[in-house]
């Protein structure tokens, strides 16, 4: 199966999480919601590690690869999450979203200019279409909580959210040198638990672990299963799409997560797609030829 089609169905794993943590965690802070996220991860990929070398295959690792996976995780998860979830509170959903759904277009700029890439008008247009449809699809879908902001607080937000873009650009990229030569599967072994540990100190010095306590049983289900779907396989399928298609590639085809939930909104959450929500299919759709 080639990385471009691999990168697909990572995104329809991360599109179907996405939604059904919607259902089950729409007030769980980002702290907590993540440290569970990479503790079922950690579980997950740990559970497959004998059929990948084991241990033996950790302790293999050179030193340059796990501070390539420091890199990634912080750009990724810890960090970049943390920004985001900030910019969805100062600048709204519906502005943060956009904003920093571009990071396809900094990921393959770099991708170019960094790591040397093949940068070709093609995917440089397909990123742009797509950046432009997941846009449409993210602010036709999200509407704003009714929060006063003010000017400040939305300029604030919008620089929060255009450095989301760039630390996920960086996050991402770090992915190609940092699973260079091992697999997917040892790749998250250091990832995961790495991210976990990251988050533990956050969650317990804000208090923010107390919020677990809100969920219910069925919650707690959802969670795990968004956790092991998301998380767990589309991270899994994302990394071997990095390695096969390349960094770039990867990123913008995997960006269409969003488009992706529409349905599973429609089907799940009850939400209608609007007109903007079907440009935004098409300009996706057309962006995504030209890159594959």
């Amino acid at each position: 199966m080639s990385g471009e089609a691999i990168a697909l169905i990572s995104a329809f794993f991360w599109a179907v999480a996405s939604v059904l943590l919607a259902r089950s965690a729409r007030r769980l802070h980002v702290l907590p919601l993540n440290l569970i996220r990479c503790a079922v991860a950690s579980v997950f990929f740990w559970s497959l590690l004998p059929f990948y070398g084991g241990l033996q295959a950790l302790t293999e690792v050179p030193l340059s690869t796990w501070l390539w996976l420091a890199v990634s995780v912080m750009g990724l998860l810890v960090v970049g999450d943390s920004f985001y979830f900030r910019a969805m509170d100062l600048a709204g959903v519906s502005w943060a979203m956009p904003l920093a759904s571009i990071t396809p277009l900094w990921v393959v700029l770099l991708a170019g200019l960094v790591i040397g890439e093949p940068l070709t008008w093609s995917l440089f247009l397909g990123a742009v279409l797509v950046v432009l449809g997941v846009a449409l699809v993210s602010r036709s879908g999200k509407g704003e909580t009714g929060i006063p902001r003010s000017s400040q607080e939305r300029r604030r937000g919008l620089w929060l959210a255009l450095c989301t873009s760039f630390l996920w650009a960086i996050g991402q990229l770090a992915l190609k040198p940092g699973t260079a030569g091992i697999h997917s599967v040892v790749a998250n072994c250091i990832r995961q638990p790495m991210g976990m540990f990251l988050l533990v100190g956050p969650s317990l010095l804000g208090g923010r672990w107390r919020e677990l306590g809100q969920l219910d049983r069925k919650s707690w289900f959802i969670l795990i299963a968004a956790s092991l779907i998301g998380t767990g396989i589309g991270t899994l399928l994302f990394i071997t799409a990095i390695q096969l298609a390349g960094a770039g590639r990867a990123s913008v085809l995997t960006t269409v997560s969003p488009l992706l939930a529409v349905p599973f909104s429609v089907l799940w959450l009850h939400e209608r797609p609007t007109p903007w929500t079907l440009a935004g299919i098409a300009l996706t759709t057309l962006g995504i030829a030209l890159v594959v």
